[in-house]
């Protein structure tokens, strides 16, 4: 009887706590996306052409997004040591790209915005829309990372991953 007391009680905490855990977490691909679009809108503003997606280079920034989360860091070099020229390497990808007889490589933004809070500058951060102008509105006013978001690049990568917290750790890989 007391097990499944137990068992009753863990699903009773599961259903109350499960979805506003989970909430955020399921809404990553559209957020991706959002960063991905209102990049591209600060782009044309500024009279540059847009960025296409690029599958490796999306997946090198969500990699980079968990490993911030799941590893307990926020910076460019990751739990390993390894700059982003040197993670795109190791995952097989050409980070450098050959422009008028230079060679540029992938260039990184990376931010935490957390969810359901109010942040200076920003406002309440509980939309997806809300949370995603948030990290852009904070590259834009950053000018290292708006000089990335305004780069001779091509091709973009959104990554998005939450901790436990509600605080999402935002990565943008252009090359």
């Amino acid at each position: 009887m007391k097990k499944q007391n137990l068992l009753k009680l863990f699903w009773i905490l599961f259903v109350i706590t499960g979805p506003s855990l989970s909430h955020a977490q399921g809404n990553l691909e559209s957020m991706r996306q959002m960063i991905f679009e209102k990049t591209n809108e600060l782009r044309v503003l500024a009279g540059y052409s847009a960025l296409r997606p690029l599958d490796s280079l999306m997946d090198l920034a969500q990699y980079h997004s968990v490993n911030m989360v799941e590893h307990h860091f926020y910076s460019h070099v990751d739990h390993e040591g390894l700059n982003p020229i040197e993670r795109a390497e190791k995952k097989g990808l050409n980070p450098w790209v050959k422009k008028e007889g230079r060679y540029f490589g992938i260039a990184e933004n990376i931010a935490r915005t957390p969810w359901f809070e109010n942040v200076i500058g920003c406002g309440d951060t509980q939309s997806e829309s809300s949370l995603t102008d948030c990290m852009v509105l904070g590259w834009k006013n950053s000018k290292p990372h708006y000089k990335n978001i305004l780069g001779d690049y091509t091709y973009l990568g959104v990554g998005l991953f939450f901790d436990d917290s509600g605080m999402v750790y935002g990565t943008q890989n252009f090359r």
